[in-house]
């Protein structure tokens, strides 16, 4: 019979037993919650609601699809979406689910994610056999089945939790870089996407200790990471490239200055010599002037030489003067206003190469403290990047409260990205309750200032409904502000295959 499946593991609570609440690990605070995709058919929609309740009381964060599928739809994309989106995907087994085609592609399009599934009977499958991706996975059962004593909804709920709770830090960690995967994917995987310095290694090593009954990393998490240690080790042959060809070059120019002190040299000899045969006088004159005409080819090649290593100097110069004055920079007396903006302005650009890794060698820490010198300087750009360092809990512990106020504090002084990052926070609920309405103001707040990557972001809450009544016209708009701006995601979004469905929208039907 299809209805005869494996119990989940572990033992079975006692009927009337409550689940346990775990609103999120308390060993992993920054982690957020685990987030859950529910499968369902229709026809069990009030199961799927109370499980729904039950499991966002448990203290999970759970993606349910409640909207209908028209003729017209992209709805493989939209479904898609949502199950990239969650961490782990809970299937409600009912003799319908088990025959609908969309329950079928959703358990598809989960295995295809790597993402873990974790099948619930709500009823009886009487002779209905499941998906066969489900065929050999344990089911937790819902209903009083007799032979699974004790069932019933209760236990099933607290087998459940113990479940969606096992390899909890792993699974957040597979959603997050997957989803950073599919971003480079989707934008032609260029470079300035892909991990860099020490979270490269944090990826391979999340990739080796996969517990053992973990999904395997997909195709993609796998080109992702391996395209971001090739990339490291590009740019870091590059830069060695670099420092031995400035290495030879002053070789060159040490050989070319010996050269010339030998030539200066066996010049001094001949004059020597010369001076004993007075008596040919015109030759002496000949000579004078050959010898005079080759010293100023050689003054000449030298005085050009020189000049450029003086450049080379006063370039570098100015590069340790800046770094030496960076340390003390909140000390200095400036008489001139402009003088301490632009100064201040220098370290924020110093900053961020060293952040980006960008023509300098990358250190997070050294970021952090030339940012810090500029805020003390009341540099509006530097709070606004030391909170994303928070945020991102690059040089520093991660943060969202610290990048939370290092935002505001930049908003106050009228940064847009910094406007555009606190809406971020808002609408991801890092740091504070997530309020799609409070980043949808942020977001506009920073539109109005003409931040293109705020117009991106208001475009998915009119996308998907967030904040706002859904409004596929009002998100076309704001893609195509952004992309007026050269905004390349915009732009992406636009010239895709998703860009009739978002600007053209028909009208919805039922699933």
């Amino acid at each position: 019979m299809a209805d005869i499946a494996h119990d989940a593991s572990g033992p079975s609570p006692k009927p009337g037993d409550v689940a346990p609440q775990q609103p999120s690990r308390p060993d992993s605070p920054d982690k957020g919650k685990l987030r859950l995709f529910i499968s369902y058919s229709r026809d069990d929609l009030e199961f799927a609601d109370q499980l729904n309740a039950a499991l966002n009381a448990c203290g999970f964060e759970c993606i349910i699809d409640r909207e209908g599928i028209s003729g017209g739809e992209d709805w493989k994309r939209r479904l898609g979406n949502l199950i990239s989106e969650a961490d782990t995907v809970v299937f409600v087994l009912s003799p319908t689910s088990a025959r609908s085609e969309i329950c079928a592609r959703e358990v598809e399009e989960a295995t295809r994610l790597g993402k873990r599934i974790l099948p619930v009977v709500c009823r009886p499958l009487e002779d209905v056999s499941p998906p066969p991706r489900l065929r050999d996975l344990n089911y937790i059962f819902f209903h009083a089945d007799p032979k699974a004593p004790g069932s019933g909804f209760g236990t099933g709920l607290a087998k459940l939790v113990a479940a969606l709770n096992t390899d909890f830090d792993w699974l957040r960690e597979h959603t997050r870089y997957l989803q950073r995967a599919t971003e480079w994917d989707r934008g032609g995987r260029p470079a300035n996407r892909l991990l860099s310095g020490d979270d490269i290694a944090e990826a391979k090593t999340w990739v080796a200790r996969r517990p053992k009954n973990a999904p395997e990393p997909t195709a993609l998490h796998l080109d992702f990471i391996r395209a971001s240690e090739e990339e490291a080790e590009a740019r870091s042959s590059a830069q060695r490239k670099q420092l031995e060809a400035m290495a030879a070059a002053q070789a060159e120019r040490e050989t070319s200055l010996h050269q010339a002190e030998e030539a200066l040299k066996q010049t001094a000899d001949a004059e020597r010599k010369r001076a004993r045969v007075r008596k040919i006088a015109f030759v002496i004159v000949s000579i004078a002037f050959v010898i005079v005409s080759i010293l100023a080819a050689l003054a000449l090649n030298f005085y050009r030489s020189a000049t450029q290593q003086r450049k080379v100097a006063e370039q570098q110069l100015e590069l340790l003067v800046v770094q030496g004055e960076a340390e003390h920079a909140d000390q200095i007396e400036w008489k001139d206003k402009a003088a301490a903006e632009k100064f201040s302005g220098t370290m924020v650009y110093l900053g961020v190469l060293y952040a980006s890794g960008a023509g300098l060698p990358q250190n997070y820490t050294l970021a952090r403290k030339l940012f810090e010198k500029a805020v003390a300087m009341d540099n509006p750009a530097a709070m606004n990047n030391l909170g994303q360092l928070y945020e991102n809990g690059q040089g520093v512990a991660q943060d969202y409260g610290k990048a939370r106020e290092w935002y505001e504090k930049a908003v106050a002084m009228d940064n847009p990205a910094a406007m555009n990052n606190l809406g971020q926070l808002y609408k991801n609920g890092q740091g504070m309750a997530q309020d799609y309405g409070k980043a949808r103001e942020w977001y506009e707040k920073a539109a109005e200032k003409g931040d293109p990557d705020a117009m991106v972001r208001l475009g998915l809450l009119y996308k998907n409904g967030q904040g706002v009544a859904q409004d596929y016209g009002k998100a076309c708009e704001w893609y195509q502000k952004a992309a007026a701006k050269g905004n390349d995601e915009a732009t992406l979004i636009l010239s895709s295959e998703e860009q009739p469905w978002i600007c053209d929208r028909s009208s919805e039907g039922g699933r």
